[in-house]
């Protein structure tokens, strides 16, 4: 909001990185292109990450398990009679990997001769076999989504639709539904069109003087009720290549393709997501994933070294990654970085099992567990058999991939969320013979009324799927294959974790538990308990989605308690809306006490925007910042703490407001409000060293 400069978060962790980030030759590796890789499509599955990126004699494709060191592990997909494979994206479904890029003959030399197409693996680095052609058009930049529902939608660049437009001709994104992994209905709908002077791929293509303008690279990202597609513009080879997006807000029972799709802020106004800066240029074409924690969204994007001179005879585009944040409803990249950035936030519990032997951080309750070749499998058919983790949890998120052992008598197979003594704790089972999804709770040895759902037609239990568990107080939500299951309320808010079977054998792939307490859905009642007043009269009025908060008379004040057994640092954020009574509202970045505290705090009397600190009962102003003349009081704003050895920064929207010391002691996040005001999207996640 106030730097008109170049701004990057600021480190608070011992672990780092630098952008481009490093990739290590492997086997199998391109010397042409083991320093590059443009147009980056990260897939992460089973815990690690697989990225895959344009490649003139096929797709290549690097490995990580951090994020941030990459190792080549060669050609995942090529064709004897095709070149230029350009910008692949893969996608996991029910044990087979799909693989969308486009390609052009051998023996052409017109790109636009590049038709999308579709090849099947059974891993994530191939190889891969071709199924068929989608489309028998120029069509490039395929980007395959799963709505809320399981359904899945084909984003995809052409020409054909906008390409004899008498005001801005050019390249377009469309939207196609599904009917399977490998076969489009037929019936795109548009999604972004050119509107913009920046968007100019070449000038006067035609010699008529019309400019043929390019948007591409379409990436789709969800938050709450409203979706986005982020969007590349100009032309790849040029120094302002950029990143923009478009907006849509959900409808009951729309697909993506039926969206209303509005560029942000306008069709007139050009305010990219990400450009270039001194230190980076021709930054662009994007996709987003989970990072370790399961909780922050990084986008990886390609970019050049804006002090190498462009050379159009090589490849100079690397592979860069930045945090995806918010601004209210507001996308904001803080970068193209080139400087040393915190690297992703890991989970309390993180095991790949790509060690020998089960680590300390498990006990074994029965059963056969054994680790080998990157799997832990569960051998024992006989009876129930449990691995539950050394430590207890509260609230959480949990992802565990995991897939059933063949047997004729079935089974159940799948995870304990909470596991306080024996009899009681809750399970979420896989169920074989009932082809069902189960989520239940035993309670001093009383089975409680159970949750279910029958699992999609064609579900194979012995393929690897995603199972995740949110929980927050007494309620617990269910997603397999990210399309949300189940929920339900269960009077077991803390214990142990763990891997549980029933009468048969599976495996399990990856485990990650990351302490966080997330404010939505069915999750919102059992995550308003942990909001307390502490200070003033006011009340915070839970809703599904929105806590709106009234305090009309004087300042009331409430904590955010960190997640059970939490150590001490954490990331803390939550998007307000001042109301028309509103006269100041804020977060407490770290609370020990009522006299010693650093808070956030936005005031509507002054309009001003203060830190303010409160130590050994002295109160001091740490920063004082004049909001403009325009600033929106209407809109959402995102209000963020991050508190990580000893460091504070506090964040509104897009302005580092504070980054400073904070006692190395046990705080907590809050919120504080003089008027009324509504809050959405409440965050709060345990953070290591």
């Amino acid at each position: 909001m106030f730097q008109k400069k170049s701004a990057f978060l600021p480190v608070l962790s011992d672990s780092t990185f630098v952008n481009p980030l490093k990739l290590t030759p492997g086997n199998g590796s391109d010397g042409a292109q083991s320093k590059v890789h443009p147009d980056p499509y990260v897939l992460k599955h089973q815990g690690e990450y697989y990225a895959f990126a344009t490649g003139i004699k096929g797709v290549l494709v690097l490995h990580s398990t951090n994020m941030v060191n990459w190792t080549h592990l060669g050609y995942a997909f090529q064709l004897e009679d095709r070149k230029g494979y350009w910008a692949p994206a893969v996608v996991y479904e029910n044990g087979k990997f799909y693989m969308y890029v486009s390609s052009m003959p051998e023996e052409a030399d017109d790109v636009h001769l590049q038709r999308l197409l579709v090849a099947e693996a059974d891993r994530p680095e191939g190889p891969y076999k071709m199924r068929r052609t989608l489309y028998d058009t120029f069509s490039i930049d395929a980007h395959v989504v799963k709505d809320e529902q399981g359904d899945y939608y084909l984003f995809y660049s052409n020409n054909e639709y906008a390409g004899v437009d008498a005001e801005r001709p050019g390249t377009v994104i469309l939207a196609d539904k599904l009917v399977d992994m490998i076969t489009p209905s037929g019936q795109p709908q548009i999604v972004v069109v050119p509107t913009l002077d920046e968007e100019v791929y070449e000038e006067n293509r035609f010699g008529d003087g019309r400019d043929w303008h390019t948007i591409e690279g379409a990436c789709y990202v969800r938050r709450g009720g409203k979706h986005y597609v982020i969007y590349s513009g100009n032309a790849y080879v040029r120094p302002n290549y950029f990143l923009g997006y478009s907006m849509a807000e959900g409808r009951d029972g729309a697909g993506l393709n039926e969206l209303v799709w509005n560029k942000f802020p306008s069709d007139q106004e050009y305010q990219p997501l990400l450009r270039k800066n001194e230190g980076v240029e021709g930054v662009g074409h994007n996709s987003v994933v989970r990072g370790l924690n399961n909780v922050d969204d990084w986008v990886f994007y390609h970019g050049r070294d804006a002090n190498h001179k462009l050379d159009f005879g090589r490849e100079q585009r690397t592979m860069r990654s930045d945090r995806l944040l918010w601004s209210g409803d507001e996308m904001w990249i803080p970068g193209p970085t080139y400087t040393e950035q915190d690297a992703p936030a890991a989970p309390a519990v993180r095991d790949l099992f790509n060690k020998e032997g089960l680590e300390a951080r498990w006990t074994t309750e029965g059963g056969e567990w054994q680790v080998a070749q990157g799997v832990l499998s569960q051998r024992e058919r006989s009876g129930e058999a449990a691995l539950l983790t050394a430590e207890q949890f509260g609230a959480k998120r949990m992802e565990i991939y995991l897939s059933w052992n063949h047997d004729h008598r079935g089974g159940l197979y799948g995870v304990i969320p909470c596991y306080q003594e024996d009899g009681s704790y809750t399970a979420c089972l896989l169920d074989v013979g009932q082809k069902q999804l189960r989520l239940y709770a035993v309670v001093r040895g009383v089975k409680l009324p159970e949750a279910s759902k029958s699992l999609p037609a064609g579900f194979n239990f012995e393929a690897s799927h995603l199972l995740r568990i949110e929980q927050a107080g007494d309620r617990y939500a269910v997603w397999l294959d990210d399309v949300k299951m189940l929920e339900a309320s269960f009077p077991i808010r803390e214990g142990y974790a763990g891997l549980y079977t029933k009468f048969t054998s599976a495996n399990y792939y990856s485990v990650e538990i990351t302490r966080h307490l997330e404010f939505k859905g069915s999750l919102a009642a059992g995550a308003a308990n942990h909001v307390r007043r502490i200070h003033g009269k006011g009340q915070l009025a839970c809703h599904t989605e929105q806590m709106l908060g009234n305090s009309p008379a004087s300042r009331s004040e409430w904590l955010v308690e960190l997640p059970a057994n939490s150590g001490p640092f954490y990331q803390f954020l939550l998007d307000i809306t001042p109301g028309n009574r509103s006269r100041e509202v804020g977060i407490y970045g770290w609370y020990e006490s009522a006299g010693s505290y650093i808070a956030l705090v936005l005031d509507h009397t002054s309009n001003t925007l203060r830190v303010v600190r409160q130590m050994n009962g002295e109160e001091s102003t740490l920063e004082t910042r004049q909001l403009p003349g325009q600033f929106d009081w209407s809109r959402s704003h995102t209000l963020s703490s991050v508190f990580r050895g000893g460091k504070l920064m506090l964040r509104m929207d897009r302005d580092i407001v504070y980054f400073g010391t904070a006692p190395l002691t046990q705080g907590e996040p809050g919120i504080l409000l003089t008027g009324n005001a509504i809050i959405e999207h409440l965050q709060l996640t345990e953070l290591g060293l």
